[in-house]
């Protein structure tokens, strides 16, 4: 009976002595699976009641989790690797190190080698070093190796793995570019036929009436018709200063000198530009003391041009002239009791006008002033009362 009972004692102690390396085998294999990446693998055993059993139900729960993100993980390279092929930009993304880590195949036409050659290289040695020194989002002319043109240069700072890197963003603007200049040459070859065929047309009739009335040699002019040779010729002089005047207006919109920026007080501009009308119905509302950085002189020029097209749409209401602060920019607005905006989007075109005896240059004119100082102007709505308000942003002066 002893020897029987030390026997089965024997047998159970080898068998729990023996089973704990055995799953503790088991746990080591499953965590070097997940180490290696391998997310399929699983744990028999879940559905025991014991610390083991736990044990598996959490890897295998764990195991699911890394499998489904590994999935969402590849689904998201697989579209961004089919964005960046369909992409005209060339994108390239250097290591901290400076050399390639990643480009798609628009980088690889436009400097016409493969991929496999390109990795590694430093951006000096692709000869891209230079657009590193570009103002990213500015256009400039440079030849590649696969082509040369017009390109949007954009740069950034990557972060991987705690480690900064860079990324060039090289987009194709010369077919942009060409077709925006051919949109812009027909259009100003449509207004120019206009005015011209406008002012051309009224000459040559009242010419040919002229020739008309003209006596025969050695015959005297009676009074009727020297006047109305008189008034012909005023006529065609009328509308041969006409022509001058527009042609004269369009050459001040093409050579619109560069903006002499400085710190400008935002008070005394207002207060000045109202001054000089001297208008009763325009009322300065005074905002906080705030300075602009820009050109004063052309500034003064497009609220000149914002107030009288005010007053003139607002009859004998009331136009307010105001100022405040918006973050980092100065907002002016000059606002008006006038029937509104005009159903027509072409407000800021060149020569479009809505009044009867407009050049059609004030607005185009105030905008390309206010854009070469970095800022903008827009026409909108009241939203308290009829009329428009024409917004114009400028940044605010440095240490203001």
């Amino acid at each position: 009976m002893l020897f029987v009972l030390v026997a089965v004692l024997t047998v159970a102690a080898g068998r729990f002595t023996g089973g704990r390396p055995s799953r503790m085998q088991t746990v080591v294999n499953l965590l070097e699976a997940l180490r290696e990446g391998d997310y399929g693998v699983r744990a028999s055993g879940a559905e025991r009641p014991d610390d083991f059993g736990d044990i598996a139900r959490r890897f295998n729960e764990l195991a699911v989790r890394l499998q489904d993100e590994q999935r969402g993980l590849q689904e998201s390279l697989q579209l961004l690797s089919k964005t960046l092929a369909a992409l005209d930009g060339a994108v390239f993304a250097f290591e901290r190190d400076g050399r390639l880590r990643l480009v798609n195949p628009a980088g690889e036409r436009i400097l016409a080698r493969p991929a496999a050659e390109l990795l590694g290289a430093e951006a000096s040695a692709l000869g891209l070093s230079p657009l590193f020194e570009v103002t990213s989002g500015d256009i400039v002319p440079y030849a590649f190796a696969g082509q040369a043109g017009r390109w949007q240069v954009g740069h950034a700072t990557l972060r991987s793995r705690s480690q900064e890197g860079r990324l060039l963003v090289v987009q194709p603007m010369e077919r942009a570019l060409r077709e925006e200049e051919a949109q812009a040459f027909r259009r100003l070859l449509r207004v120019l036929s206009h005015e011209i065929t406008n002012s051309m047309t009224p000459i040559g009739s009242m010419v040919e009436t002229l020739q008309g009335l003209l006596p025969g040699a050695g015959r005297v002019l009676d009074d009727d018709v020297d006047a109305d040779l008189r008034h012909g010729l005023d006529v065609i002089g009328q509308r041969s200063a006409a022509l001058q005047r527009f042609i004269g207006h369009y050459a001040q919109l093409a050579r619109l000198p560069p903006p002499q920026p400085a710190t400008v007080d935002v008070a005394s501009l207002c207060e000045r530009v109202a001054w000089l009308f001297d208008d009763a119905r325009i009322r300065v509302v005074a905002g906080e003391a705030v300075s602009l950085r820009g050109d004063r002189d052309q500034l003064e020029q497009v609220l000149i041009n914002l107030l009288r097209n005010a007053v003139e749409a607002g009859g004998e209401e009331e136009v307010l002239l105001s100022w405040r602060r918006l973050d980092a920019r100065v907002v002016v607005e000059v606002s008006d009791l006038g029937p509104g905006l005009p159903a027509s989007g072409n407000l800021f075109v060149p020569f479009f006008t809505t009044k009867a005896h407009g050049a059609g240059i004030g607005l185009a004119l105030s905008r390309q002033i206010v854009e070469a100082q970095d800022g903008t102007l827009d026409l909108h709505a009241r939203e308290s009362a009829r009329g428009v308000v024409a917004r114009m942003t400028l940044p605010m002066a440095e240490g203001d």
